[in-house]
């Protein structure tokens, strides 16, 4: 049974075929079949009362040319196009229209007086789809869903910033009675550029209306998605005049899609056929008509029933005639050709492969077809047998087969195999170890024909055995023979396994004046050794030799077992014993600090610091300390190491103490305003004053000082080794020479004003100083210098009360200076 296919299509058809029909690949039938039936399947047009929708083949017409019609109100948004006249009067939904008007949205409608010129609607809410009438607020111009419109993909393009190359057309091809009418979309944006950038989101699609038949096909190349707007809702379908009819495409009404290469038919589906006739062709000469079933979908099936063909290949034309929708009086055409061929393929074969390589012992059998009329070839046609068995070597042939005298054949191809040669055998081997007489060669033989034989010797003699034991390291030729006495040469080489091992370990650690044994790790047949250096070793060629080094020292063991050698080294680190240093003795000055300037060296490591004795050294256990010894003092610095040797060393250091400065700058006493006063300080070889203000040179042993106030003076002495030491001195000065006698005092032991005396200023000589109580009876009196009355009477307290007194004594001038008064004890 043969199947044809028809569709409309392209332009290359003869000139009164106005749709392509698509007839399927050329095929083939057996050079032994004479008759077959072949089916086609043509379009079942019919009036145009309803339409179906079915699916068709990629196969659009160009979507640009350089005589395509353009109107520039379509490249507007949201605008329709002016109305035009069709070329043809075109049948759609059991009307037919003389006029067209294109919309910039997608949208094509035959109500074009109405919408010519005008504004389209835009606006897609979900749950919109056609048949629809528009609505406010979604309304713009006279409708939002046009009346007997065609929706290729009804979405909100813009054209005006859509890329230069976009291209809104139409035009007419083809000659009556079988003319096309192109609408073509290219290259065209969606209106939200920001969120849809036109280089990924372009629509470029195709609406053909066909003359005489009602037949819409649509083709998107490319019908993208913009979800940021209006949520990508598109709309695709057909809807009639009255908006109450409309089909779509199964999931493009109102909702969201994509298209790419594909195609859609709008098939009329009325109650009434077209159809005239199928007619079948062959060389241009009426064979067959049809007879024609429909199959639901929009199509016909087309039977030609009992072909008879002879020949080996034939082209057949088949032909569908239809009444035109709008003059039944005119015929249309719609035709496609195929070939027939005639062959004997597929050839099945059974297949012997070759048993011993090189040798043509293989078998090809042709099984089918396999009949008295037919002839075999391997040679490429240049000899036929009617034997359909081969006997052949190794190798990919091509069998041909026909039926005698006739060039109605076929061919198949073949590969006939063969085991893999001795060649292809596999040998591993096992390494020897170091005492060279332990390694193996294992031999698995996976080509040729089993049983195999083995030979180390050069083909001497063979053993089944494929493992030879207890070789030692080298090169070996070992030849394989199978059972049908083929052989092979087998190289392998049995290595080394140098497992030999030599570890002397970590390095080591010994205090110095220690011994360590040198303990290498190897293996157990390791015989020979030897040590270098060998000057602190006990001995030099033997495994285990005691070290005794006076320094860190780097020792090389060279080892060796069988052909095996190795070396190591290890480090032998020698932690050295400390020299204590206490520093040089010093002197220092009386109470005063001593630098312990210790340190050790020659060290490997940490180590503790102790001071002795201890008792005023800050930190005692820290190599740089201060003292402050009572007196001269020896101390001991010892130094013990922290990394575990226990060395403990020790250096002493004498701190002698130089005794105290023993600076005096003078009794306080008393001075005369604005008189020069002698300062007079002892006890070192150095003075310095303050404050130098009042001074007439600080830095002498007696200074003169000029006081107008009361003065504290300081004096720093310094020795004939740089120790010092202060002293204070108070001047009271007074406005004399004159005696100050206080009013009253209080010896009540509160120790302020517990004396009653007379304060000289300028006087040389007291002659007396007497105290009188009411009675006149005298209860004190003196002439030495600034000597007063406790208030006590020959040891007793005395009253409180008044007390009357006198004093006589010269000044600095020789005058005799007399005074008396009052004073007041008080208790």
């Amino acid at each position: 049974m043969l199947l044809l296919l028809f569709s409309f299509g392209s332009s290359r058809l003869a000139a009164q075929s106005c749709f392509n029909i698509n007839a399927g690949n050329d095929t083939s039938v057996s050079c032994l079949q004479s008759c077959l039936n072949l089916h086609a399947r043509v379009p079942d047009i019919r009036t145009t009362d309803t339409y179906q929708v079915v699916p068709i083949a990629y196969n659009p017409y160009p979507y640009t040319t350089a005589g395509g019609t353009t109107d520039p109100l379509v490249y507007a948004d949201d605008h329709f196009s002016d109305s035009f006249l069709l070329p043809f009067p075109f049948c759609f939904y059991g009307n037919t229209y003389r006029s067209l008007t294109v919309g910039s949205n997608g949208v094509l409608t035959f109500d074009s007086p109405t919408n010519a010129n005008t504004l389209e609607g835009y606006v897609i809410n979900p749950g919109d789809s056609i048949p629809f009438a528009g609505s406010a607020p979604n309304v713009q111009g006279t409708y939002y869903a046009p009346r007997a419109s065609i929706f290729l993909a009804y979405v909100d393009f813009n054209p005006v910033t859509s890329p230069p190359e976009r291209k809104i057309e139409w035009r007419l091809e083809g000659v009556a009675p079988c003319r096309r009418f192109v609408v073509s979309y290219y290259h065209v944006g969606n209106y939200d550029v920001g969120n849809c950038p036109n280089a990924t989101n372009l629509c470029t699609m195709q609406a053909v209306l066909y003359e005489g038949t009602g037949v819409i096909d649509v083709f998107y190349e490319n019908k993208p998605v913009c979800q940021a707007y209006q949520g990508g809702l598109a709309i695709a379908g057909v809807q009639n005049w009255g908006q109450d009819q409309a089909v779509s495409p199964p999931g493009t009404n109102g909702t969201i899609w994509t298209a790419s290469n594909t195609g859609y038919r709008y098939v009329p589906s009325g109650s009434g056929s077209l159809l005239n006739r199928v007619e079948l062709y062959k060389n241009n000469v009426l064979i067959s008509t049809a007879t024609t079933t429909s199959l639901g979908n929009g199509e016909l099936d087309a039977l030609f029933s009992n072909i008879c063909q002879s020949e080996d290949s034939m082209t057949y034309v088949v032909r569908a005639f239809y009444k035109q929708c709008d003059n039944p009086a005119i015929e249309t055409e719609g035709s496609d050709s195929m070939i027939v061929y005639k062959t004997l393929n597929p050839l099945i074969t059974n297949i012997s492969n070759v048993l011993c390589r090189g040798t043509a012992t293989g078998k090809i059998t042709v099984t089918s077809p396999v009949d008295p009329t037919v002839e075999y070839s391997i040679d490429g046609g240049t000899t036929w047998q009617a034997s359909n068995v081969f006997t052949v070597p190794a190798g990919n042939y091509t069998i041909l087969a026909r039926v005698i005298s006739t060039t109605c054949g076929g061919s198949t191809n073949v590969v006939v195999t063969e085991p893999a040669a001795v060649l292809g055998s596999f040998t591993s081997s096992t390494p020897a170890s170091c005492r060279n007489n332990d390694g193996s060669i294992t031999i698995t033989t996976n080509g040729g024909t089993p049983v195999y034989a083995y030979s180390i010797d050069g083909g001497v003699s063979y053993v089944v055995g494929n493992v030879f034991l207890d070789l030692p390291v080298g090169l070996y030729n070992i030849k394989v023979k199978d059972a049908n006495g083929c052989t092979n040469t087998l190289t392998e080489t049995v290595l080394l396994d140098d497992t030999m091992r030599l570890e002397l370990g970590p390095d080591s650690t010994i205090c110095f004046g220690s011994s360590l044994t040198l303990m290498p790790q190897t293996n157990l047949l390791t015989d020979t050794f030897k040590w270098r250096p060998a000057a602190t070793l006990n001995y030099d060629t033997v495994m285990n030799p005691v070290a005794t080094p006076l320094d860190t020292t780097l020792y090389i063991l060279t080892a060796k077992w069988g052909i095996c050698q190795r070396t190591d080294s290890v480090t032998v680190n020698v932690l050295h014993k400390p020299v204590a240093h206490a520093g040089k003795d010093t002197i220092i000055c009386y109470k005063s600090f001593a630098l312990l300037n210790g340190s050790a060296t020659n060290l490997s490591g940490p180590v503790t610091y102790a001071w002795t004795p201890s008792t005023n050294v800050v930190p005692p256990n820290f190599p740089i300390a201060l003292a402050k010894p009572d007196s001269t003092q020896l101390y001991i610095l010892t130094v013990k190491d922290n990394y575990g040797c226990n060395f403990t060393v020790s250096d002493s250091i004498l701190v002698i103490m130089e005794a105290p400065v023993p600076a005096f700058a003078g009794n306080d006493t008393n001075a005369l305003l604005g008189k020069p006063h002698q300062l007079f300080a002892t006890g070192g070889v150095s003075y310095r004053w303050s404050p130098s203000a009042p001074l007439n040179n600080p830095f002498v042993q007696n200074p003169q000082a000029i006081l107008y106030t009361d003065t504290y003076f300081r004096v720093l002495v310094t020795d004939a080794i740089g120790c010092t030491a202060t002293d204070d001195v108070f001047l009271k000065v007074y406005d004399g020479p004159n005696y100050y006698v206080p009013n009253a005092f209080s010896p009540n032991g509160d120790g302020l004003n517990e004396i009653f005396r007379p304060i000289p200023v300028g006087i040389s000589v007291t002659d007396y100083f007497i105290v009188y109580n009411r009675l006149g009876e005298p209860v004190f009196q003196t002439n030495q210098w600034l000597k007063g009355w406790d208030g006590r009477i020959k040891g007793k307290e005395a009253s409180s009360g008044t007390y009357a007194w006198v004093i006589k004594g010269r000044d600095k001038n020789g005058r005799v200076v007399e005074m008396q008064g009052t004073v007041v004890l008080i208790r």
